[in-house]
């Protein structure tokens, strides 16, 4: 237990959690190994897929046809493989006043097109936090984000000023060189070069080394007007394939006008055996953290020349590509900063449909992928999970931008399913309302705020402003086509901007209602949880609005909320606007989700289905979430099958073709041994449980009531900081044995009742089922039951946490009501309690 009493507090331990990565804002490390086989340039999609010629289910007739093959596609003189060859260069520490030396100042800038004046670049990886912005005229009243002023379009410079401006470059430039001799990285060698792929740009540093030491790579200045190197999607860092390859994508002026380049630098480092020594001793944040260091290492005068025989040599490259050029007028991803609805800057990201970038197709619809909590847009195309930790069935099922792209995806596993829905997507990621990019402040997935910001995305799509606005496919009436996937903060952002535009959304480990996962029963407030939300805003330099900090402040020091704080917390989610969703709905929730659990996809799915609008909803209970999947055995096959459903989903109800969501059963679940079960009706329907649920009967006892010792959590522990937040089986409890019958399956919420009486501070008791088999706590979820402890006698009913469980031969559960639990840990709880008359019923599935 000696690990649990300052797990509720500690917000270091939040690094990398589900909400987002508590990580270093602006970091752009990355490494690879030489051998390595993730991540590098696009490589071909293979055959052609065919277009469908079915019509999306939202009108009879599209405005621009409907996607169809080409039988040809005129392109200027350039072919896919031409390059545009940068120069290998090595750079020392700039003189003062130099850095102008790294940026190109646009000067030509189409309509519609912002370019704030570009930063000078530091040394090491920049952050890419935008400055404090001043209010825009017009902009919400109250305690929401401040709208920065735009700044005015970049005027033309003359024909004068451009040339003094090279030649001041190119002295820098020089300067640079002969100050940095000690990163001549002799043992290094490079051929870099950036091509168009698939609608891409893909480069490589096609980097080895004769010691034979693995390489890493520190982007140390990123494009010069605005662009990005491809990262994500959980932590903000670059992503480098074998031999440094990696994607870049431009800022979309730069795709329009000839005259714009930009210029980025990339470090690459060899990693000694002193360096990886060190970085092994680190564990998982030693590849992150370690050649951040080496790079500050290597550009400091004398220092770096002398330990590069104990830390391995490093050389610079410097590129500066024309994307206009590269493109050669194909189909080819963005990066743009729109103006939202109050001013605010959003940085978006476009990926155009694979289909659509070969030529296949005159345009595709769009997905918006939205992104996490504390997690920088997806800008890496080639990522096939959208979010988090698949391979620990930690977080979501969400694509990436790999299958959005192509409708496509076929499972690792030898002989695993697959599907080719024969069409793509347009994919858009963006940087949310006051994290990263962006500007403004972070409301958390306020309707009036980052919802009104998905919809003036929505209408920037296919607005002049958007140059490519002819590769999105619109309905009749001129609206796009519009599918929405994420999860965490990116399913919250799908259930809260109910836009009747968006014409389906895969919503995952989202929630109904913030106050009530936050502060369940009003009683307590999620000490643990709400540690690692505040730890990962702060670590990501987010700019929030300070009502939604005090509240997570005062909830963490005293594990309760004032009635102003509960009112921001219930202003940021769905909850009624849900009786408006028209949007068909593939929700994902996860069983041992300690933040959002089970409950709040059943209270979005009782909502949705009970509006007026007979909208379309299907729900999938997977092993994942904000926590552990601590089944011995996971069902492996649960990622190909739930990133499959989302193509299905989206092909029927987005792009049209044909009924693949037919296919997708009611309800899917896994239950506490990693089995899989479907269902033709949702948990809470009529006819899901039987008429009498299983009901065990108990005395109790009394209850010494106190923090951490003796109470539930955290356990297990062995997969951290991911399991600090687990329910475990307490010592100091108040126990009743349940045996339901054999075969039976509790798939819901049980019901708890008992009388109680006692004395003290504490205003809460915790209730758990653990399985006797494992000794594990099923979905690792405790349920806070709100007492009074006065002297007198009352009695409590309560819904305790959602679980799926299967009753096989020899199972039985035991029921603990007990003094403290580590998610909810409170350090003023005191008291005695009497408990008795203890009742719980488990409901059972009608089979």
């Amino acid at each position: 237990m000696g690990a649990g009493q300052c797990v509720g507090r500690v917000g270091g331990l939040a690094v990398a959690l589900g909400v987002g990565a508590a990580v270093f804002g602006g970091v752009a490390v990355a490494w690879a190994e030489e051998s390595s086989d993730t991540g590098g340039a696009t490589a071909s999609a293979g055959p052609s897929r065919a277009a469908s010629a079915h019509a999306p289910m939202r009108g009879p007739a599209r405005a621009g046809g409907s996607v169809s093959a080409r039988v040809s596609l005129p392109h200027p003189a350039a072919t896919v493989g031409s390059r545009s060859r940068p120069t290998a260069e090595t750079f020392g520490i700039a003189p003062a006043g130099s850095g102008a030396a790294d940026t190109e100042i646009p000067t030509d800038i189409p309509v519609g097109i912002t370019v704030p004046a570009p930063a000078a670049p530091e040394p090491v990886a920049m952050d890419v936090r935008p400055a404090a912005t001043e209010p825009t005229a017009g902009a919400p009243a109250g305690p929401g984000p401040a709208a920065p002023a735009q700044a005015p379009p970049s005027p033309e410079l003359p024909a004068t000023t451009r040339r003094q401006q090279s030649v001041a470059l190119s002295t820098a430039g020089a300067a640079q060189q002969v100050g940095d001799s000690a990163l001549s990285g002799d043992s290094i060698t490079v051929d870099p070069t950036v091509v168009w792929n698939e609608g891409v740009l893909s480069g490589t540093l096609d980097a080895s080394t004769a010691s034979g030491d693995r390489l890493s790579y520190v982007v140390i200045s990123k494009p010069s007007l605005g662009g990005k190197i491809g990262g994500g999607p959980l932590l903000p860092l670059t992503n480098f394939g074998p031999g440094g390859s990696f994607t870049y994508v431009p800022y979309a002026s730069t795709l329009t006008d000839p005259a714009q380049t930009e210029k980025f630098r990339i470090m690459v480092l060899e990693n000694s055996p002193v360096v990886q020594f060190v970085e092994n001793l680190l564990g998982p944040l030693g590849n992150l953290l370690v050649p951040q260091v080496l790079a500050v290492i290597h550009r400091i005068p004398i220092v770096g020349e002398l330990l590069s025989p104990i830390i391995g040599q490093a050389k610079i490259v410097t590129f500066e590509e024309s994307p206009y050029n590269l493109a050669a007028g194909r189909a080819t991803a963005f990066t743009y900063m729109m103006p939202s609805f109050d001013g605010t800057p959003i940085s978006v990201n476009y990926f155009p449909a694979v289909n659509v970038a070969n030529g296949e197709a005159d345009s595709a619809p769009t997905v918006l992928a939205a992104s996490g909590l504390a997690c920088a847009a997806n800008t890496d195309p080639n990522t096939v999970y959208g979010q988090l930790f698949p391979s620990e069935q930690f977080g979501s099922l969400t694509p990436g931008i790999k299958p959005l792209r192509e409708d496509a995806f076929a499972s690792a596993l030898p002989g695993g399913p697959s599907y080719d829905g024969g069409g793509g997507y347009n994919v858009i990621t963006w940087d949310p309302r006051g994290e990263f990019a962006s500007g403004g402040q972070l409301q958390i997935d306020n309707p009036f705020y980052e919802g009104r910001d998905v919809s003036s995305i929505i209408s920037w799509l296919s607005s002049a402003a958007n140059p490519a606005r002819n590769q999105v496919m619109t309905a009749l009436d001129g609206d796009p086509l519009i599918g929405m996937t994420g999860g965490s903060y990116g399913g919250g952002i799908q259930l809260t901007t109910v836009d009747p535009r968006i014409d389906a959304i895969v919503p995952e480990i989202a929630w109904y209602s913030l106050l009530s996962s936050l502060y369940p029963n009003d009683s307590q407030f999620k000490t643990g949880f709400g540690t690692i939300l505040g730890a990962a805003l702060a670590f990501t330099g987010a700019r929030v609005n300070p009502a939604i900090y005090q509240g997570i402040l005062t909830g963490i020091l005293f594990g309760w909320l004032s009635e102003d704080s509960q009112a921001v917390l219930a202003s940021v989610g769905p909850t009624a606007l849900l009786n408006q969703e028209r949007a068909p709905t593939l929700m994902f929730q996860g069983i041992d989700d300690t933040l959002f659990p089970l409950s709040q996809s059943v209270a979005v799915g009782e909502t949705i289905t009970a509006n007026p609008w007979d909208t379309p909803f299907k729900l999938v209970w997977f092993c994942g979430g904000h926590g552990t999947c601590d089944i011995a055995n996971p069902p492996v096959e649960q990622d190909a099958r739930g990133l499959i459903d989302n193509l299905k989903w989206l092909d029927q109800y987005v792009a049209g073709t044909g009924t693949p969501a037919d296919d997708i059963p009611t309800f899917q679940w896994y239950d506490q041994d990693g089995l899989y079960w479907t269902a033709d009706k949702l948990p809470w329907e009529e006819g899901f449980n039987t008429d009498q649920p299983y009901s065990t009967q108990g005395g109790g006892g009394v209850l010494g009531l106190g923090p951490i010792i003796g109470g539930s959590g955290p356990a297990p522990i062995g997969d951290l900081p991911f399991s600090i937040t687990n329910a475990g089986k307490a010592w100091n409890a108040l126990n009743l044995s349940a045996t339901p019958p054999e075969g039976s399956q509790i798939v819901g919420s049980p019901t708890l009742s008992f009388s109680y009486r006692g004395v003290g501070t504490s205003r809460t008791v915790y209730a758990q089922l653990v399985d006797d088999a494992t000794g594990l706590v099923p979905g690792n979820n405790v349920t806070p039951v709100p007492v009074i402890l006065d002297g007198r006698e009352r009695t409590v009913t309560i819904s305790l946490e959602d679980i799926a469980y299967t009753v096989a031969p020899g199972d039985s559960l035991t029921l603990q009501i007990t003094s403290s639990a580590i998610n909810y840990e409170n350090f003023t709880t005191l008291g005695l309690i009497d408990v008795s008359g203890i009742t719980l019923d488990l409901p059972l599935r009608a089979i």
